[in-house]
């Protein structure tokens, strides 16, 4: 099972600001008069996910999952979360929770978890490293590792025409991988599954906004030696 956009968290302090005009009508006219302007600042919900964005789990048929679940605030005020998602552990496959909170103001935030559930234990693969594109006009992607059980982050998903589409990817075991939903220079991308060797990586892109909605490529990416 594949999940939707993952966007990383980041503990950043964000604030949006909303302006409130008042006014007046007088009795007997016809002009409108503006009175004042009132400058009022929300603050958006901020996440605190409790043992990390990313969790890598082994399949198992008796095995069940238990979200260690998330906290959200905002300026120093707790805020309810609720959470959505379900994750089957018998079957392989990555699988998102996404946590939500509303502010005071009514403004809604959200936050991703992703879960892996993995043929067997990957901690020991290693496909990071430098990768050139196969396609027109190839061009190198840098492969980083950024969690112990499989998840990576590539510099570039396409393949060719040197494109700033970043992306990231999970690793599953037994040559398989699921490349996550991502955003970039042609928009967003929906997750897809994909595969890989000691030597190559291998996945569809598949497009989602005009005027390049419904386009899929496939990419192949060859390790540098």
């Amino acid at each position: 099972m594949v999940g939707c956009k993952i966007g990383r968290i980041k503990k950043m302090r964000r604030i949006a600001i909303y302006s409130i005009v008042i006014l007046v009508i007088l009795p007997g006219c016809e002009k409108w008069y503006k009175t004042e302007e009132v400058s009022h600042v929300s603050y958006i919900p901020q996440f605190t996910i409790e043992e990390g964005e990313f969790i890598s789990l082994l399949r198992s048929d008796t095995a069940e999952y238990t979200d260690p679940g998330a906290t959200a605030e905002s300026n120093g005020e707790t805020l309810q979360v609720y959470t959505f998602g379900e994750v089957d552990v018998s079957k392989t496959g990555v699988y998102i929770i996404r946590y939500m909170a509303e502010n005071q103001d009514g403004i809604i935030g959200e936050a991703d978890r992703i879960v892996a559930v993995t043929h067997h234990d990957v901690s020991s693969n290693d496909l990071s490293g430098t990768y050139n594109g196969t396609n027109w006009d190839p061009v190198e992607s840098k492969i980083r590792k950024i969690y112990e059980k499989g998840l990576y982050e590539c510099k570039e998903i396409l393949g060719y025409y040197n494109l700033e589409m970043p992306g990231r990817f999970v690793d599953l075991g037994n040559n398989e991988l699921v490349l996550l939903a991502g955003e970039g220079y042609l928009g967003r991308y929906a997750a897809y599954e994909g595969s890989y060797t000691r030597s190559t990586l291998s996945w569809t892109i598949r497009l989602l906004d005009p005027p390049n909605d419904g386009i899929e490529i496939d990419v192949l990416w060859r390790k540098q030696d």
